[in-house]
């Protein structure tokens, strides 16, 4: 599980990529980021064959800008996409109330609903893919009803996590105001709604981090990631955060990953070389070899060499085999991690990453 941030003139960018079997916590700070945000969700879905559902409990709203009617022409080929089928507008308003007093029946409906429209597609030859924007969980944050909030975004967890163990590309966008929810105040919930989503992304965050200008060189990074999806966020976060396309190298794999390494650092201790890597960032479930395999071999003879570790398993699992290679705790991130802080750190010299996320 995987929890990213990025900043407002991204977004366009990672809507491009529809995840697959994702539970994303859009933040936003404003309606017409949030509605952008909808339309570019919903005008990427439905150009790579995702059936699009946009769930509002303001969708027929006159006096809100989210309603369909002022979004509508901002979709593409928005009236053939409704006759069709491709694009279903939900009035979420019953399924909000209903959620207020504790009752989910609505929302199981609709998870059978959705169910069922996968199985029609696959029946009938389409791409077995849907996307929904739901909102009720943002207005349940929004009106300050966070155990209600909580309790519906835990049912869009489970669910979620059904869906992906069964193979079915189901992924559910929840905004949620970023203007209540980054509150000091609030960081308790916000860090609870954030662990039960896959994916967060925060659409202002990261904004004056992105204005920033930096004067050093960019550290240098490999990174060993096995997921293409990944891989794809981490190549977006290193373009946010100044890394140039030499300064960022991504690979599926150990192999790759040592030879590159070790090709490289001919010379050990040549810190000025600009061939060298700066941090490794290793993934521990490669593929082909195991990430901490990869770790000790770098570090046997590169003894000072930067690695961090991205991992699902716990510390305590994990606390004996790191000691041993020489890797401090603050060194492995746990997932989920934020992807913003990652960079931003990156950016700062003699700083590691310390993971507070579970």
């Amino acid at each position: 599980m995987l929890i990213v941030t990025i900043a407002v003139s991204s977004t366009c960018h990672l809507t491009n990529i529809i995840p697959s079997n994702e539970h994303i916590m859009l933040l936003y700070s404003s309606d017409d980021e949030r509605n952008n945000a909808a339309v570019n969700y919903i005008n990427n879905g439905l150009k790579s064959g995702h059936q699009c559902i946009y769930a509002s409990i303001n969708a027929y709203d006159s006096e809100s800008s989210s309603n369909i009617s002022n979004l509508s022409s901002k979709i593409d080929n928005y009236k053939e996409n409704i006759e069709s089928g491709e694009l279903q507008i939900v009035n979420f308003k019953p399924y909000y109330e209903s959620a207020l007093h504790g009752d989910l029946s609505p929302f199981k409906n609709l998870k059978a609903e959705l169910e069922k429209t996968q199985r029609q597609r696959i029946a009938e030859g389409k791409k077995d893919a849907i996307l929904a924007f739901a909102d009720a969980a943002c207005f349940l944050a929004h009106n300050k009803h966070f155990e209600e909030c909580k309790v519906l975004e835990k049912w869009w967890h489970n669910t979620t996590t059904e869906w992906a163990q069964n193979n079915q590309n189901i992924t559910v966008v929840c905004p949620h105001p970023g203007l209540v929810l980054n509150n000091p105040l609030l960081s308790d919930t916000k860090g609870r709604l954030n662990g039960m989503h896959t994916i967060t992304i925060d659409l202002n965050q990261s904004t004056e981090n992105q204005k920033k200008k930096k004067e050093k060189r960019p550290k240098r990074i490999l990174i060993a990631e096995p997921e293409p999806d990944i891989q794809v966020l981490y190549s977006l976060f290193a373009k946010q955060y100044g890394f140039s396309i030499s300064d960022v190298s991504i690979v599926e794999n150990g192999i790759k990953c040592l030879e590159i390494v070790f090709s490289n650092t001919a010379e050990e201790d040549d810190y000025d070389n600009n061939n060298d890597y700066d941090v490794i960032i290793l993934d521990t479930h490669l593929r082909d070899i195991s990430g901490f395999e990869v770790a000790r071999k770098i570090r046997d003879r590169l003894p000072h060499k930067k690695i961090i570790l991205t991992t699902t398993y716990s510390l305590d699992n994990i606390s004996n085999m790191i000691d041993s290679i020489g890797i401090k705790s603050q060194d492995v991130i746990l997932k989920p991690f934020i992807f913003s802080e990652l960079f931003s750190i990156l950016k700062e010299p003699g700083i590691s990453y310390n993971s507070d996320y579970s």
